[in-house]
């Protein structure tokens, strides 16, 4: 009764409501109309979703013709590496990891040690950045990128940007040269010959035994483009004496609008004959970027097919990378690459890549699976020795997956091993690990196993790389600080048998080398935050068994301060006893299945950046 007396000023005050609706809501389809809300930009939480149900295709790339270095890249023509200190890349802005419902997984269980990690068998020094090399200095800027890849006879570094080849039985240096003096040995009359900036990822295929390695060149950012992707592949086994096939990709066309930066590439080949790649768009578009490319193009010296696609997704989408060397050990026939981002503090996402014909124009990429993951909330800058007020803390690079994302087969098991940095109960920070279930092209909703690496509430734990044996032993290697003396920012490592209780490391850590001075200096005109933007793990394929590792650290307090400002890198092996004895074959138990998570919605931002500014 009482709701039917209204009285006359509240039915005023309704009509006026009634009108601001209809008038606010004629505005809203007018600005809509124009296209207003198009930009992922001002995504709402519908249009996220509808992203993620979202199907791309990849469209051909413009064939591209082979330029060769038919020498030994011993007597490379010398041309010097761009300076850059990267201070562009703290314009470009992230947007932050949506915050997933709160994890309701059950508790995991408590990593009880079960003895130190093996001790290494290699440990020798990569480049500095001051390093001479053929073209110059060998560091451009800040952070390294430190990289490589390990393959019969050789480890191959890369860093911003260089590359150097060493013999992996002695850890002697063959050959280093700078990226514009490699793709100037052709030359390639692009970009790559002389403006190769860096962002560097070493590929080895060790079903082909042949090397990729590939960076980005621009002239600046923001600009208009051109913005190419340098491949140089070994026409043989050698990556010293064999020769290069040299391939300059322009990636700001067809699908991809001109002007449009393919920042933070990262690569993974695939047992279907395609070198996949994921990066961030930036500039005339903003997303991620897919693409697929021929290895039989590239190996034969052919004009290089490829197809390149975009999707409205945030960005860090990352390719899936083959591990294995036996018939046994590969994806079934018709298997699609798998392409992986951290969608949420508390999920992934999983999507399918079908390459077109021969890896060109017409490859799918599938709407994303959500699979749910331990509650990881966005780590903090890392703190170091001899930095009163935090003023140089180091950068965690957020909650990105970190590269590779690595695919092993054991058995009939298919796995996706990831990993990322989170911020562990006690605050520090700490690498969340985990396996993704994809047996028989079904991905799985949530992890066979998981877990936040935190063994102590002392070092802060970050920039890790992953990477599983043919027995399924595990490794990750990461760099550890805090803000006391002696802990330096060092490389380390921890992993797990293949027989190890779930969700656990419990082989526990182990150094490959102690750093001795901090990272106190400035670059881009302020404060250097920036550290590594990624390492690199990856298995020795004439065992199958050894892991390699680098990352970089400083060996002294006077190269960590100014004016000398020079950063190193280590590279090291090791590998687990009983790895190819004939051991208990593991028997994964799934995570136990967390109440319903559904797909957190992205937040609206501005454009994102792939390496923000760090917060003290």
């Amino acid at each position: 009764m009482k709701r039917q007396s209204t009285s006359q000023s509240a039915f005023f005050n309704l009509r006026v409501l009634i009108g601001l609706f209809v008038f606010l809501s004629g505005v809203f389809l007018a600005l809509l109309s124009f296209g207003f809300f198009s930009s992922a930009k001002a995504q709402s939480p519908k249009t996220g979703n509808a992203n993620a149900r979202a199907v791309a295709v990849a469209g051909a790339l413009t064939p591209v013709v082979a330029k060769s270095f038919n020498g030994d890249v011993r007597n490379l023509r010398p041309v010097r590496a761009k300076q850059d200190e990267r201070d562009w890349e703290e314009r470009l802005i992230l947007p932050p990891l949506p915050v997933g419902p709160e994890s309701k997984t059950a508790q995991l269980p408590p990593t009880i040690p079960a003895g130190p990690m093996p001790t290494p068998i290699q440990n020798f020094e990569g480049v500095a950045r001051l390093d001479v090399v053929t073209g110059g200095q060998a560091g451009t800027g800040f952070p390294p990128d430190t990289n490589g890849e390990v393959g019969l006879n050789h480890y191959i570094l890369a860093v911003n940007a260089a590359y150097a080849i060493y013999d992996k039985a002695t850890g002697t240096q063959v050959a280093a040269f700078t990226e514009n003096s490699l793709f100037s040995g052709g030359p390639t009359g692009t970009l790559c010959d002389t403006d190769s900036f860096g962002d560097p990822v070493v590929v080895y295929d060790q079903l082909a035994n042949r090397w990729i390695l590939t960076n980005f060149a621009f002239v600046s950012f923001p600009g208009p483009g051109p913005f190419y992707q340098c491949f140089a592949v070994s026409q043989t086994s050698d990556p010293v004496a064999g020769g290069w096939f040299l391939y300059a990709v322009r990636i700001d066309q067809g699908a991809v609008p001109e002007g449009t930066l393919p920042d933070y590439g990262k690569f993974g080949h695939w047992n279907d004959g395609c070198l996949y790649m994921g990066a961030n768009a930036f500039g005339a578009a903003s997303g991620s970027i897919f693409a697929s490319f021929s290895k039989n193009d590239m190996y034969n010296g052919l004009p290089l097919t490829g197809a390149v696609g975009i999707i409205n997704s945030s960005s860090h989408l990352f390719p899936t990378n083959l591990l294995g060397t036996q018939p046994g050990q590969m994806p079934p026939p018709g298997t699609p690459n798998y392409f992986v981002r951290n969608a949420s503090t508390t999920t992934y996402e999983v999507r399918t890549f079908t390459p077109g014909p021969n890896c060109g124009a017409g490859g799918t990429m599938s709407a994303a699976t959500t699979v749910s993951h331990v509650s990881g909330p966005p780590p903090n800058n890392a703190p170091q020795p001899n930095d009163p007020g935090l003023l140089h803390n180091l950068d965690s690079l957020g909650t990105r997956i970190m590269q590779k994302v690595q695919y092993r087969k054991i058995g009939g098991a298919e796995s996706l091993w990831v990993v990322n940095t989170v911020r562990t109960p006690a605050a520090l920070i700490g690498p969340l690990w985990a396996q993704l279930d994809v047996t028989g092209g079904t991905i799985a909703a949530t992890p066979v196993q998981q877990g936040v690496h935190a063994p102590d509430n002392t070092l802060w734990r970050w920039m890790g790389s992953i990477a599983a044996d043919k027995d399924g032993n595990v490794a990750i290697g990461y760099s550890t600080s805090n803000g006391v003396v002696p802990n330096f920012p060092s490389i380390a490592y921890a992993g797990r048998l293949a027989t190890d209780p779930p969700n656990t490391l419990p082989q526990t850590e182990t150094q490959l080398i102690a750093g001795g001075g901090s990272q106190l200096f400035d670059c881009g005109g302020a404060p250097c935050h920036r550290w590594g933007d990624y390492s690199s793990m990856s298995v020795d394929p004439t065992d199958d068994c050894t892991f390699w590792y680098t990352n970089e650290y400083y060996p002294n307090q006077t190269e960590g301060d100014p004016p000398r400002s020079n950063w190193h890198t280590r590279i090291g092996s090791f590998k687990f006893p009983d790895c190819g004895q004939g051991g208990p074959t593991p028997t994964p138990t799934a995570t136990p299945t967390p109440t319903s998570t559904p797909a957190a919605r992205p937040t609206p931002t501005a454009r994102p950046r792939p390496t923000p500014r760090p917060r003290p």
